[in-house]
């Protein structure tokens, strides 16, 4: 005759698993949040990577924080240049300039940011580019300074014809990440028709062509402008066109 308190070993209570299960849950959120740190610390490395194309080009500001008196030289040798071209472009004849990329570098640097600061996207600053044969590459910082990283892209350059200029996005990357082609493509479209130039998409050999025309005149007989010659080498873009005078308007009788 069992006694009081006695209990039979199949009657015994199972003894809990909460203690158990929370600590296994613990360690599976433990071992979560470190491959999610893991990953955001390497997916910021990867994001923050700097090419050396465009750390070679970002010049280093004196210690008043202006840029190198050369800099500023070179970018006001640019702008002379360019009102050179333009008082060619304006009267008929042929004309053309040669620019370089340490000139082209030097203006991004000191009269961009102060001077034309709005035809920066917003979110992007510091660009620079790289000139080698058909090639232009071009980065730019984008985002904060917690977030933030440099985009570039390798671009390939050719004039198709008088005024009609092709563009092949070869890659396009945020740091080390890789960027897809199309997007990027359509965002540059997006740009240049904002510059009053027609762009249009093409598919050739391939690869999707982004083909811009650059406007001869506005008015029908008026004088045309038209770029016959664009060269990319090793640090210099080489241009040439002609200006053609308006048609004479017959005499009327």
């Amino acid at each position: 005759m069992a006694q009081a308190g006695d209990t039979h070993p199949d009657t015994a209570p199972a003894e809990p698993a909460q203690p158990c299960s929370r600590r296994r849950l613990r360690r599976i959120g433990l071992w979560g949040g470190a491959a999610l740190a893991c990953a955001v610390a390497v997916g910021g490395l990867l994001v923050r990577h700097e090419p050396a194309f465009y750390r070679s080009r970002s010049p280093a500001a004196a210690l008043d924080g202006e840029p190198p008196p050369g800099q500023a030289t070179l970018g006001r040798r640019l702008m002379t240049k360019l009102s050179a071209l333009h008082a060619d472009f304006v009267r008929p004849g042929p004309w053309g300039a040669a620019i370089t990329e340490a000139e082209i570098n030097a203006w991004l640097a000191t009269d961009l940011p102060r001077n034309h600061a709005r035809l920066l996207p917003a979110g992007v600053a510091d660009p620079r580019v790289a000139i080698a044969s058909r090639r232009l590459r071009v980065g730019a910082r984008v985002g904060g300074t917690m977030l933030g990283g440099v985009v570039a892209l390798d671009v390939e350059v050719v004039l198709r014809a008088a005024n009609q200029i092709g563009i092949v996005v070869v890659d396009a990357r945020l740091g080390r990440l890789p960027l897809p082609r199309g997007p990027v493509t359509h965002e540059i479209a997006r740009w240049i028709d904002s510059l009053g130039m027609a762009t249009e998409l093409r598919r050739l050999d391939g690869r999707t062509v982004l083909v811009v025309y650059i406007p001869t005149t506005h008015d029908a007989g008026a004088t045309s402008h038209w770029l016959e010659s664009l060269a990319l080498e090793d640090g210099e873009v080489l241009m040439a066109g002609v200006t053609r005078a308006a048609a004479p308007r017959p005499e009327q009788r």
